[in-house]
């Protein structure tokens, strides 16, 4: 199985179904776990410090400066519930891996952001 459908699967579960993963439904959990997570398949697929490239990517999808990171910019741009955040990073989580299927090679696709 393509290694970024088992991803959106996953971001299925933890939008459906997140104590199947979390101990609870709080954002912080959440922020926590997809923070560890993305930095375990930036060392997994030997990306050093890969949440920069997602960093960018939303930096150029919404037009913010500014060297923070991802999930930093939505917490910090939205005036937003917990609920609402949780639903926001896990949208931009998935969009990332839709737009970037090749996101464990980031050579072929950081260029064209």
């Amino acid at each position: 199985m393509d290694k970024t459908v088992k991803i959106l699967e996953w971001i299925d579960v933890l939008e459906h179904r997140p104590l199947m993963i979390l101990s609870d439904k709080t954002f912080l959990s959440l922020r926590a776990y997809v923070e560890g997570y993305v930095d375990g398949l930036g060392l997994a697929y030997d990306i050093p410090k890969w949440y920069i490239f997602i960093s960018l990517w939303l930096r150029n999808k919404v037009g913010k400066t500014g060297n923070i990171p991802w999930i930093n910019h939505i917490i910090y741009d939205n005036d937003k519930s917990e609920e609402e955040l949780k639903i926001i990073v896990l949208q931009t989580l998935r969009r990332f891996f839709e737009e970037n299927p090749e996101w464990y090679n980031p050579e072929k696709w950081i260029d064209a952001h």
